[in-house]
């Protein structure tokens, strides 16, 4: 029985190319969180061809949907979260379906399969949250991969897929969350502008959105990313914030890790909430927004009122009155973003 430390055992030691190489993971769960989520599937897919296998599937059963088991707020944000995954070339393919008939669902269970085979399954009491692997007492144990592979189908029937067309008619949202299901309040699903509009930053900075040279913004590369002249199809709101030397403080973001990778971070906009970034690339001159590239691009078009993939020019930038983005970290490691 697995009582502590079981989030490699459960969420990732099965895709390991090297150990059962299962690229399907089935989930039942009673709750979850859209920082579990996240913070998961990054890990896969930084790990893809690497320590993990390609090409893995997430697909959840969540069961407490009614009374006060799902709001309309926790609703919004899965489906938003899971758009931004399922647009990025690579990251593991996940899919989130809500108990809509019979009996609501309780159960915490997991099944990694190879193909169509089950493989490796684990129940007990931990939901697929942040809390329950990370904050609660909670015990697992190993199970029988096809029993539990049997029971996760079994209840397919009884959902419907979180962006059905009929879900307002077959889910009653809560007008408030289900006391078991507490999220931390800096979870990614919890963070807002306007708390932290209240309190005092510890450290401020200011960042370029302009090449090291301050002459415009990059082709193919920066608030353009995602533009390229050779035609090669790809995203064109897809974005990074240049991070120049110029611009650089040591301390401000997470310290690279001993592998030489860059720790993510929680960011909270005033406009898109909250989400993930990292310093990415050589020397960590990029800042990404690994959930999905186009944030950043999104971000910046709207704010600019231009339409989505528009090419971005300093001359734009300066109409709007600003060429720079300013950074805002607090005191328990949350950032704001501001343009």
């Amino acid at each position: 029985m697995y009582t502590e430390d079981f989030e490699d055992k459960i969420l990732f030691t099965p895709a390991r190319k090297e150990g059962e190489a299962c690229n399907h993971l089935k989930i039942v769960t009673a709750f979850t969180d859209v920082e579990r989520i996240s913070s998961h599937l990054i890990k896969l897919f930084d790990g893809r061809n690497k320590e993990y296998v390609s090409g893995i599937k997430v697909d959840i059963i969540l069961g407490m949907t009614k009374g006060t088991g799902l709001t309309q707020k926790k609703h919004d944000k899965i489906c938003s979260l899971i758009k931004r995954l399922n647009s990025v070339s690579g990251m593991p393919q996940i899919s989130c379906n809500y108990i809509v008939e019979g009996k609501q669902v309780h159960s915490k269970v997991y099944v990694w399969c190879r193909g169509r085979k089950a493989i490796e399954a684990f129940n007990g009491s931990a939901n697929y949250t942040m809390n329950a692997f990370f904050v609660r007492r909670e015990c697992m144990d190993a199970c029988n991969p096809k029993e539990a592979n049997h029971y996760f189908n079994s209840l397919l029937p009884d959902t419907i897929n979180c962006f059905d067309g009929q879900i307002k008619d077959k889910v009653l949202f809560s007008s408030k969350k289900n006391v078991e299901d507490d999220v931390a309040d800096t979870n990614l699903e919890n963070l807002s502008w306007e708390n932290y509009r209240a309190i005092e930053p510890v450290d401020t900075l200011e960042v370029s959105l302009l090449k090291a040279d301050g002459s415009d913004t990059g082709y193919g590369s920066g608030v353009n990313w995602g533009i390229r002249k050779n035609g090669y199809k790809r995203n064109r709101n897809q974005a990074y914030i240049p991070y120049n030397v110029a611009d650089h403080k040591d301390g401000f973001f997470p310290d690279v890790n001993a592998d030489g990778t860059y720790p993510v971070f929680k960011v909270v906009t005033k406009e898109y909430d909250a989400f993930y970034m990292r310093q990415a690339q050589a020397k960590g001159k990029a800042l990404e927004t690994p959930e999905s590239n186009a944030i950043i691009g999104e971000w910046i078009r709207h704010k600019l009122g231009v339409l989505d993939g528009t090419y971005i020019t300093k001359q734009m930038l300066e109409q709007y009155g600003k060429t720079k983005v300013l950074f805002k970290r607090y005191e328990d490691g949350i950032y704001t973003l501001e343009y």
